[in-house]
């Protein structure tokens, strides 16, 4: 039995960022590990770093359709969540045409719903709780989205919860070389009713010294921050001084409500049930 044709698109996890401090396209990473174990007969990975939900149904879908692949693997919407402007509906409407344009008889499609990013568990907790909401529409909007069809959904939070803090990679943005694998065994066991598996998922990496660290984190961790200082930070604050006005605004109407009364049944003014 020949192997599948496997297309794999979507943003930096897809492209695999986090299996290992330095990695060659389309040799790490959750998907080109899921390929490898189906003993896929091709295997393209056109995810790149950034992409939005806006970006891969514009910029690789046509792309992965034209391949004709029998297995398409995705993840798409945590940068979405990273940006200033956040859209649920543009995330829904993007991945639903995509699912719509890849979706073909004898196809299956696999995509990830998001965890929580743990970089932000160390920020301020109206912060951490701000961004966590950020991940519960995303995740909703990507329910939406495979709702019409018969796209295979893994659970990322609760599967990348199970490995604990090894699920995260140095930025903790990305899965860790375990999360990764852990994603993989999932695509693989999701994918076997169609696609046995035929190689086992290798196991991860040694986990990198203190030097490979510090210089991922000059190379990539640095200009990262600096990005998301101009864009995701300024209106992350103000999603938070918005939650704290609206706080204070209906503390100050529970207040004024304490007072109210209305007439009772005897004509004489009571305090109102609350």
């Amino acid at each position: 039995m020949t192997g599948p044709r496997v297309v794999a698109l979507g943003d930096s996890i897809t492209l695999g960022v986090g299996d290992g401090v330095q990695h060659s396209r389309g040799d790490v990473g959750w998907a080109a590990h899921a390929a490898r174990a189906l003993g896929a007969s091709t295997f393209e990975n056109l995810a790149a770093n950034g992409v939005r939900a806006r970006d891969m149904l514009a910029q690789q879908v046509a792309a992965a359709s034209a391949l004709q692949p029998d297995i398409v693997l995705l993840t798409v919407g945590g940068n979405d969540v990273l940006r200033g402007d956040f859209s649920p509906a543009e995330v829904e409407r993007a991945l639903g045409d995509a699912i719509d344009t890849l979706a073909r008889p004898g196809r299956t499609l696999v995509t990830v719903s998001l965890d929580r990013i743990g970089l932000f568990d160390l920020a301020p907790g109206r912060v951490a709780d701000a961004m966590a909401r950020r991940i519960g529409l995303a995740n909703a909007a990507i329910a939406r989205a495979v709702a019409r069809s018969d796209v295979a959904v893994i659970d990322g939070a609760t599967l990348l919860a199970s490995l604990g803090r090894r699920a995260w990679h140095i930025d903790r943005i990305h899965p860790s070389p375990q999360g990764h694998r852990a994603l993989a065994g999932a695509a693989v066991a999701l994918l076997a009713p169609a696609w046995p598996q035929r190689a086992v998922v290798p196991d991860p990496p040694a986990p990198p010294s203190r030097i490979a660290v510090a210089a991922w984190l000059a190379v990539n961790g640095v200009p990262w921050a600096l990005k998301r200082s101009r864009d995701l930070i300024p209106q992350v604050t103000m999603v938070v001084a918005r939650e704290l006005r609206e706080e204070r605004r209906l503390a100050r109407e529970g207040a004024a409500g304490t007072g109210f009364t209305r007439p009772g049944t005897d004509g004489r003014a009571r305090a109102a049930d609350a």
